[in-house]
């Protein structure tokens, strides 16, 4: 009889196989619990490095993402700010219109408050911030770059505003007879206009023309200070005229035309009279009325303009005053001192506004988002807006209407649709920062195509197919049933079984 020895069976490797199906049971059940293949990156195997590196390019998308929409935040609300800006705009060029004095001169005081009101809703919107993030100050984000209306109008802190600015060039523009700084005399035959020096104040003399050949001239040569002669040397007929530009104090030109006649004279003429000495002091007469006139309406609107061209300073430019205390004889602007002129604008002043902030949204694309309230778009409506606000028209005033429509059509003139395309323009702003937006949104697609397939597969790597695990785990649980049945029945085998 043989009896059979449990060494013929392999106990130990039985176990071992047992032992390893036991494991991979209880991982297969924590799979099907997680959903992950491993719960660590050493059951990875190999896989993990591609696992790690599919992380890091994840969380750096997700970086860039949060980014961009810290970025698109402060776009949105930029384009809200610069619509409003052009309607601002668009209603302020379009508020005074020549010879448009309102029922009963109503506009007289309506154009300078709304003007004022307008001001102020755009300062506000240049100190527009996004979590404490200044949008108009360039790079120097902290700082509000616009102070109050109040502050530059009225001045402030015992410092001057535009208000006393303007007045001061004014004086210094009229000068102390109020004839714009240029001399008139009249001897015998010949008239004579002359500059009172050489600086940038009043009305500057430019070459005169006439119809008929009654006069000679003598014209400014361009060299300040200019003088101007006419000399009568025949009479003129009537219907004869003579046209003597200016240039006013904010680079415009002006013409006064003076026509003869044999009757009494009215506004624009002069009377011939008896010889040339005679209508030659006619004609001096009505120039220096008319001299008087342009410079009570044209260039009174002209200097108010200038004056905000040097309170409102631009890239790269100072702040200007008239250097006193003489200042109807002044004869320079100076750089304004700080501590006694609120200086209106405490951003920062970069060449490339744009780029003054930027941010990184991807390993290769940085966005640029920059605006500084001195950009020309911005500064021009400031400066219009400010000069209306100061003007005081009465109707009492007989140079009021003059004066009202000079104003007027500078107000026009620089708010006019014709600089849309010039550098720092409210439109090319907008579209500068249109074209960012859009960079940005064409980017964060990207980003989350590109961040949806890196997750696909990085879910392939390491999650686990519930079907799969299912049908293992049951293979597995079978096999292990199997084993143990068959284990039970070896661990049973004795010779005294046997005998049994």
């Amino acid at each position: 009889m043989t009896v059979i020895n449990r060494s013929m069976f392999p106990v130990q490797s039985g176990m071992s196989l047992v032992s390893r199906m036991q494991d991979r049971f209880a991982n297969l059940q924590t799979q099907l619990a997680t959903g992950q293949k491993a719960t660590n990156l050493a059951e990875m195997g190999d896989d993990r490095h591609l696992s790690l590196s599919m992380r890091a390019r994840i969380s750096r998308i997700e970086g860039y993402q949060n980014s961009l929409s810290m970025v698109n935040m402060r776009l949105k609300v930029f384009d809200t700010v610069v619509q409003r800006l052009d309607k601002v705009e668009s209603t302020a060029r379009a508020a005074m219109t020549p010879s448009s004095y309102g029922s009963s001169n109503a506009n007289f005081g309506t154009a300078p408050s709304l003007a004022r009101s307008q001001l102020d809703e755009i300062v506000n919107l240049l100190n527009t911030d996004v979590d404490g993030r200044y949008l108009f100050s360039g790079a120097t984000v902290d700082k509000r770059p616009v102070e109050s209306v109040s502050a530059l109008l009225d001045g402030a802190g015992g410092k001057a505003g535009f208000k006393q600015v303007a007045a001061e060039r004014l004086v210094a523009d009229k000068g102390a007879d109020g004839m714009g700084r240029l001399d008139l005399t009249s001897t015998g035959s010949t008239v004579t206009l002359s500059e009172d020096g050489a600086h940038p104040f009043g009305l500057k003399l430019v070459p005169a023309t006439s119809t008929g050949s009654f006069a000679t001239f003598t014209q400014p040569t361009g060299t300040p200070p200019n003088t101007l002669t006419v000399d009568f040397s025949t009479q003129p007929l009537e219907g004869d005229s003579v046209s003597v530009s200016f240039t006013l104090p904010d680079g415009t030109q002006e013409t006064v035309k003076l026509t003869a006649t044999a009757g009494t004279p009215a506004a624009g003429q002069f009377q011939i009279g008896a010889d040339t000495d005679s209508t030659a002091a006619n004609f001096s007469a009505a120039l220096g009325t008319a001299v008087g006139k342009l410079v009570n309406t044209e260039m009174t609107a002209a200097s108010g303009f200038a004056a905000a061209d040097n309170f409102f300073n631009g890239h790269g430019e100072p702040v200007l005053r008239v250097q006193g205390p003489d200042l109807a004889n002044a004869t320079a602007l100076v750089t304004a001192d700080p501590t006694t002129t609120v200086l209106w604008y405490k951003g920062e002043d970069s060449d490339n506004p744009r780029a003054s902030v930027r941010a990184k949204i991807d390993d290769a694309a940085t966005i640029n988002y920059g605006a500084q309230a001195n950009e020309s778009g911005p500064l021009a409506l400031i400066r219009s807006l400010a000069v209306v606000s100061i003007q005081s028209f009465t109707v009492a005033d007989s140079t009021a209407e003059g004066r009202f429509d000079a104003v007027a059509n500078r107000n026009f003139s620089r708010l006019s649709e014709s600089h849309n395309s010039e550098g720092g323009s409210i439109e090319l702003i907008a579209a500068e920062l249109g074209n960012s937006q859009a960079n940005a949104a064409a980017i964060k697609d990207r980003q989350t195509s590109y961040k949806s397939q890196l997750s696909g597969m990085l879910s392939d790597l390491e999650s686990s197919s519930d079907e799969e695990v299912a049908m293992e785990l049951l293979a597995i649980q079978t096999k292990l049933q199997a084993s143990y049945q068959a284990i039970s029945l070896i661990s049973q085998l004795s010779l005294v079984n046997y005998l049994k």
